[in-house]
């Protein structure tokens, strides 16, 4: 299988007609130490933009080779060290020496950017708001929910949760189809019109993670309306040399709250300019617990309101996940070309709320399973051709979710080694078909930038008889340009996209009239930001742009019970598509002892479209009906956070995210502007960190104690997904709206370096230290179960 691919990229290659001399590439070379002068073998020089790379050698001695004419940004890397920026700007068939001195890592403070920006930029310096998780941060910090794992390493993002597997992020307050995921720059579908349906990807397959907060339609379309967030995979390794080398990682978490146990393995051989990847991820999970605590059914005179329904061991929540991948990568005079693959798999029970009578001692539980997969297959290059940089991307991907009819629950896993299959009455399957062409023009005196094409066809199947939307047909195509103008030390970037979408659904017993069922969304986008660099590390960034969202095929035309939010849902065939039009001004601050970094912002949303709990209830069902409708909304908010290093020991930090956000007509009474649902509390961290110095064989050791203070959160009433678990709308137990908690956690890690030659870093960590009892605002399960109590969390790593 492998030699085929490879001829298929050896052939790629070949008959590319943008392919030219090698003499025309240029080179960058030089060595990499620490401050000492000492060389620092294994440091990663990367140009991440044309997604081509190297390691130093033991002698710190490192040759980037293969380059384009042009200014390149390189990101050089090493374990406990500070990552440094360069640019430089090579003629054709010229080596440039570049020799990097590191300093050992006090704080990050700076990285490299090509997600939402016209060309590769240092974070500090790009008009977009960007941050970037890099290998190191996700070793440690690997989740099962991709939510959650963003919730805890970048400030100011949160996730709408649902047990441990199922985590949605949140940007500005936004999430779902208004965040598009992206996998290597191509939209990801998972079916995000489910509030409880999260991104179904893994982070173990990623170097690194980028996350872009406000619109990014310019670049991404429809769905980028809040942000965008891009996981980019590893790419293929080569040698250089026709020597055959092999290396990999390893590593394993545990969880004792859910009895969490996750493995990973990452296998990776070159020879020359051939490179291979396989790896794979294993989890698998039983129930989560909370903190001991009167139930409903247990509280004075047979029940007080709000008290959740389960406490403790809180059944149908758990599940088993587990993906793989592999590429193949060519590198030559041409550029670089990578095929890749990967699947991703995970069966799950969601608990309901159903189930029982009120004053029944205890409430029988319900659940409802569900299997979810996603395939997805990418053909990638960076093509060289006369000072352009040509970036292909051919994808296909299957998503696939099945659900079971309320009260139907998979297997229990620790009692039958795995979770039982059947048949599923809500069975949707969705193949993603995408072209995508980016050009990287050569720089136009201070003009450099990229203009594109994309074109994606969505082919939707309802297959089951729960018909809750139904088969689709979409198409997309889009053109866009993106531009920086670089004013040393002012940085303007500016762009345009123009997009048509069509959305053909085929008609069911449920589909109103048949001349509803087809809706064209013409669309323009548009953007001016600009950075001004000013002093050492310190710099302001401000941002306009205007975005869109075409409605979904479900809020266009669902009509039916969705069980995982216990409601029967209708949607509206006369939805116009979302216009956002936003802006945000930042402060950045990037020194070697203090970071830090605040932002205001506001964006208006023409036609947001929401859910609205009627007081109308489904015969069929008994349940509520959620109707779609829009409004006109308002999200301003602030952002904030500061890390420093007061002494070389010790180093302390805090964060903020503050944001409100209205529509119109949604207040109690009629007329009168109300909360928009799904946003976040207003939250308060802050963290210790005590960093030792390195001894013996322990090195980069660290112990961290951290706390987080959430505010209280009232519900958007009868907008809120789950505002049926509120007084006067429905259940006697539970909550939409939460009160104000505190969580304390704590962590230590540090890598041993055993002389082994394959350093083993080892975590131990505590979420929730002092067991609090709360429910946090963006948890699903508030309406009859508290947040997860005390988490004990093992992880080890390494390398080879």
């Amino acid at each position: 299988m492998s030699t085929r691919i490879l001829v298929v990229l050896s052939l790629l290659a070949f008959v590319v007609p943008t392919a030219e001399a090698q003499s025309t590439r240029s080179t960058v070379t030089g060595t990499v130490t620490d401050a000492d002068g000492a060389p620092l073998p294994g440091a990663q020089i990367a140009d991440v933009a044309f997604q081509r790379g190297t390691t130093a050698g033991p002698n710190g001695r490192y040759t980037l080779d293969g380059l384009p004419p042009g200014t390149h940004t390189l990101e050089i890397r090493f374990v406990g060290y500070q990552t440094a920026v360069r640019e430089v700007t090579l003629q054709a068939g010229e080596t440039r020496e570049m020799n990097v001195s590191l300093e050992e890592r006090v704080l990050e403070t700076d990285g490299v950017t090509v997600t939402g920006t016209a060309r590769a930029r240092s974070t500090l310096r790009a008009p977009q708001d960007v941050d970037v998780m890099g290998t190191e941060d996700l070793q440690s910090g690997r989740s099962a929910a991709l939510g959650e794992l963003l919730q805890e390493n970048v400030d100011g993002v949160s996730s709408i949760q649902t047990g441990a597997q199922a985590g949605k992020p949140v940007l500005r307050g936004l999430s779902g189809k208004r965040v598009v995921l992206l996998k290597d720059g191509i939209a990801q579908e998972y079916y995000q019109f489910g509030v409880r349906h999260f991104p179904t990807t893994n982070a173990s397959e990623a170097e690194r993670v980028e996350v872009v907060r406000g619109a990014s339609s310019i670049l991404y379309g429809s769905d980028a309306l809040g942000g965008a967030i891009n996981v980019i995979s590893k790419p293929a390794p080569t040698t250089g040399v026709d020597a055959f080398e092999v290396g990999g990682s390893a590593s394993t978490q545990y969880y004792t709250n859910n009895n969490e146990r996750a493995v990973a393995l990452d296998l990776s051989a070159a020879q020359g300019n051939v490179g291979w990847r396989v790896g794979a991820e294993r989890r698998i999970a039983g129930n989560y617990h909370t903190p001991d605590a009167p139930t409903f059914s247990e509280t004075k005179e047979g029940g007080t309101f709000g008290d959740p329904r389960y406490t403790g061991e809180v059944p149908f929540t758990n599940f088993e996940q587990w993906s793989t991948y592999g590429q193949v990568g060519l590198q030559g005079a041409f550029g670089t070309l990578q095929l890749y693959g990967d699947y991703w798999s995970n069966a799950q029970n969601f608990l309901l709320p159903a189930g029982g009578t009120p004053g029944q001692t205890p409430f029988p539980a319900a659940g409802l399973g569900q299997n979810l997969e996603h395939s997805n297959v990418v053909l990638k290059g960076n093509i060289v051709a006369d000072g352009f940089v040509l970036k292909p991307r051919l994808s296909w991907q299957r998503s696939i979710r099945q659900s079971g009819a309320p009260g139907t629950n998979l297997g229990d896993i620790r009692d039958g080694g795995g979770l039982a299959r059947f048949d599923y009455p809500l069975d949707l399957k969705t193949d993603i078909y995408t072209g995508r062409l980016e050009v990287a023009h050569p720089s136009i005196g201070s003009l450099s930038g990229t203009i594109g094409a994309e074109v994606q066809h969505q082919d939707a199947d309802t297959r089951g008889p729960a018909e809750l939307q139904p088969s689709a047909r979409t198409w997309n195509t889009g053109v866009f340009f993106f531009e920086d103008l670089d004013l040393d030390p002012v940085t303007v970037s500016f762009g345009s996209r123009l997009d048509v979408r069509t959305i053909d659904a085929v008609e069911n017993e449920r589909t109103g009239d048949p001349d509803d069922l087809e809706n064209t969304y013409t669309t323009l986008s548009g953007a001016v930001g600009a950075s001004y660099a000013f002093g050492d590390g310190v710099a302001i960034a401000t941002n306009l742009s205007s975005g869109f969202r075409a409605p979904s095929v479900f809020e266009l035309y669902a009509s039916g019970v969705h069980g995982g939010v216990a409601a029967f849902q209708q949607g509206n065939p006369d939805l116009e598509p979302e216009r956002s039009y936003s802006a945000d001004l930042s402060l950045r601050v990037r020194r070697d002892r203090v970071t830090a970094e605040v932002t205001g912002y506001v964006n208006a949303i023409q036609d947001y479209i929401y859910l609205e709990n009627t007081p109308r209830t489904d015969p069929g069902s008994g349940l509520p009906v959620f109707e779609a409708d829009q409004t006109d909304a308002l999200i301003p908010g602030v952002e904030a956070k500061i890390e420093a290093s007061p002494l070389p020991w010790l180093q302390v930090g805090g964060s903020a995210a503050v944001l409100d956000g209205t529509g119109d007509g949604l207040g109690a009474d009629e007329g009168d502007d109300g909360e928009l649902p799904l946003l976040p509390a207003n939250t308060v961290s802050g963290f210790v960190r005590w960093v030792p110095a390195d001894t013996g064989p322990l090195t980069n050791p660290q112990v961290e104690l951290s706390l987080k203070r959430a505010l209280d959160k009232d519900a958007a009433g009868r907008f809120e997904p789950f505002s049926q678990f509120d007084e006067g709308f429905g259940p006697p137990f539970g909550t939409a709206s939460t009160r104000a908690y505190s969580v304390v956690n704590v962590e230590a890690r540090t890598t041993l370096a055993l002389g082994l030659g394959a350093p083993l870093t080892v975590s131990v960590g505590v979420d929730n230290l002092l067991d609090e009892t709360y429910r946090d605002f963006l948890d699903t399960y508030k309406g009859y179960a508290l947040s997860p109590g005390r988490d004990v969390q093992f992880s080890l790593s390494t390398s080879f």
